[in-house]
C-alpha cells in the first residue's frame, strides 16, 4: 500500500525523510564408451538409421507375392491365349499331352509353382532386409529362468541389436520371438523419439543413467515403457550387452497428466482470482491504478539481479500483485485522507499487512505468499510492522517486495504528495539503506536501474 510521508501516513514510505571446444558431441561419437575394463571399448552402438524402417519387412512380403503373382497371371495368360500347336512344340514332341491335360490343369500347375515361388523368394527378400539375425544369448536352463519374470525383459547387444528377449516383452509388444529377435531396437521405437532413445543408451552404457521411459511400438499402438537397464558382459565371452527390464506404465502416465493438468488448471484459476482482488483493491483507490503490475516487474527484474531460482522469482512476483489486498479492510476515506493521519487511522492502516496474508493462507499456493505480504512492512532495523522482525528474519521475497513498493509509490501521485523523480527516489532509498531495507536489494535496485536507463527504457 501506498502512504504518504513521515508522520501523515505508515505505510511503505511511513518512514522516509522529508523530501529534499572442441570435442565431437556424443550423437557423432557412436557408443564407444568405456565402462569397466574391457566393457565397450571397441563395439560401438549405431545412431537411429532412418533406413532400418519397421515396415520394410511388410514391403518385401507384398513385393514377393505381388512378384509371383503376376509371373503367374503372365504365364497362366499366355497358356490360355497360345494355340495347341505352339505348346506342343514347345513342351511336349507329340502334341497330344497338353490338349489331354487341359488348361485348367495347366493354371493350376502354374499357381503352384507361384506359390512356390513366393515361398522361395520371401525368406530371400527377408534376409535381405534383416541383414543379420542373431542367435539367442541365453541357453534353454537359462531362458527357464529368464521365463520366470513377469515384466518385458531383453538384451541388446552392441550394434543396438535385440539379441534376446522373454515371453513377457513379445506379448508386450505383441509380436513373435521371431520378428523380434535380431532386430534393431530403433525398429520399435517411433522416428521421433529414436535420437532421445540414443543419447538415453549412450548414458546407460557410460552408466550415468539407470533407467529411460521409452515410447515402444507395439500392435496395441504405441505405448510409454518404464525401463530399467545397466550394460552387462557375458560370462566366459567377449559379448557385450545392456540389460533391460521394463514396465507399461503408459496408463499411469496418462493419469498423472491427467491430475498436473487438472492442477494447473485449478492453479490457474486461483492466479485469476487473485488478480480480481488487486484489480478490486485499485478500483477502490484510482491512485493504486497499475501499482500492482508496476512492484511485480521490479520484484522479478530485482529477483533476476540477485539470481534467484526461476520458481522463487514468480512467487515473489505473486505476492507482489497482490500485496495491498488487505486495504480493502481499511475504510476509503482514511486510504485517501489527504492530511494528517491520527494515531486509531494510523493504526488502522498497519493492519492491511496481516489482513492481506489472512486472506491469502486461505488459498492453497505453492509459494509462501501469506507470509511475503504479511513482512512487506517489516523494516531491516526491526522497526517495522507487524511483529518488528528485522534483518534476515525476514523473507527475501519481502525484502524485496518492500524496496519495490516504496520506490514504486514515491514515484507515483498520491492524493497527499506530488510524485518524485525516479532519481531522487532511488537516492532516499539508498540513504535508508541498512535502516528500512536491505543493503543488498538497494545495491540490486541500483544496477537494474542503471540497466534499464541504458536501454532507453523507463523503470
Amino acid at each position: 500500500m501506498s502512504s504518504p510521508p513521515e508522520k501523515d501516513r505508515i505505510a511503505e514510505e511511513s518512514a522516509l525523510p522529508p523530501t529534499s571446444a572442441g570435442e565431437a558431441p556424443p550423437e557423432e561419437q557412436g557408443w564407444d564408451i568405456p565402462l569397466e575394463e574391457g566393457l565397450f571399448t571397441s563395439s560401438r552402438i549405431p545412431k537411429p538409421d532412418p533406413r532400418n524402417n519397421p515396415q520394410l519387412e511388410m514391403y518385401a512380403r507384398v513385393l514377393a507375392g505381388l512378384g509371383a503373382f503376376l509371373l503367374a497371371s503372365a504365364f497362366v495368360g499366355w497358356i490360355l491365349l497360345a494355340d495347341t500347336e505352339t505348346l506342343s512344340v514347345l513342351f511336349f514332341t507329340g502334341g497330344t499331352a497338353i490338349t489331354n491335360m487341359g488348361l485348367l490343369k495347366v493354371a493350376g500347375i502354374a499357381a503352384l509353382g507361384s506359390i512356390l515361388l513366393v515361398l522361395i523368394l520371401h525368406p530371400m527378400m527377408r534376409a535381405v532386409v534383416r541383414s543379420k539375425v542373431a542367435p539367442r544369448t541365453l541357453e534353454a536352463p537359462q531362458r527357464a529362468i529368464l521365463e520366470l519374470v513377469p515384466s518385458p525383459l531383453f538384451f541388446l547387444n552392441t550394434e543396438a541389436r535385440l539379441e534376446d528377449v522373454n515371453s513377457a516383452f513379445t506379448k508386450a509388444v505383441g509380436r513373435s520371438a521371431n520378428n523380434v529377435i535380431g532386430r534393431s531396437i530403433y525398429d520399435f521405437i517411433p522416428e521421433e523419439d529414436q535420437e532421445a532413445t540414443y543419447q538415453a543408451l549412450l548414458k546407460i552404457a557410460a552408466r550415468e543413467e539407470e533407467e529411460l521411459f521409452c515410447p515402444i511400438i507395439t500392435k496395441r499402438g504405441t505405448r510409454i515403457f518404464h525401463i530399467q537397464a545397466e550394460p552387462f558382459q557375458g560370462h566366459n565371452t567377449d559379448s557385450h550387452y545392456i540389460v533391460g527390464i521394463g514396465q507399461d506404465v503408459t496408463d499411469e502416465k496418462a493419469a498423472t497428466a491427467d491430475l498436473e493438468s487438472r492442477y494447473q488448471d485449478m492453479h490457474t484459476a486461483t492466479l485469476q482470482t487473485l488478480e480480481v482482488l488487486a484489480h478490486a483493491v485499485e478500483m477502490r483507490d484510482p491512485y493504486l491504478h497499475g501499482h500492482h503490475q508496476r512492484v511485480s516487474q521490479l520484484c522479478g527484474a530485482l529477483a533476476d539481479q540477485l539470481k534467484l531460482p526461476a520458481d522463487q522469482k514468480a512467487g515473489i512476483e505473486m505476492a507482489a500483485r497482490a500485496h495491498d489486498i488487505g486495504t480493502i479492510r481499511i475504510p476509503f476515506e482514511i486510504q485517501v485522507k489527504p492530511g494528517r493521519l491520527s494515531e486509531a487511522e494510523v493504526s488502522i492502516i498497519e493492519q492491511h499487512a496481516q489482513a492481506g496474508a489472512d486472506i491469502l493462507s486461505r488459498i492453497d499456493l505453492p509459494w509462501p505468499v501469506a507470509e511475503m505480504v504479511q513482512q512487506h512492512h517489516e523494516f531491516f532495523d526491526g522497526s517495522g510492522y507487524p511483529n518488528g522482525l528485522k534483518g534476515t528474519d525476514i523473507s527475501i521475497g519481502a525484502r524485496i517486495l518492500a524496496v519495490a513498493d516504496a520506490y514504486d509509490a514515491l514515484t507515483s501521485q498520491r492524493p497527499y504528495r506530488a510524485a518524485i523523480s525516479r532519481i531522487e527516489a532511488l537516492q532516499r532509498l539508498m540513504a535508508l539503506s541498512g535502516q528500512h531495507y536491505d543493503p543488498k536489494i538497494v545495491s540490486a535496485l541500483s544496477e537494474v536501474s542503471q540497466k534499464v536507463t541504458s536501454g532507453g527504457k523507463a523503470l
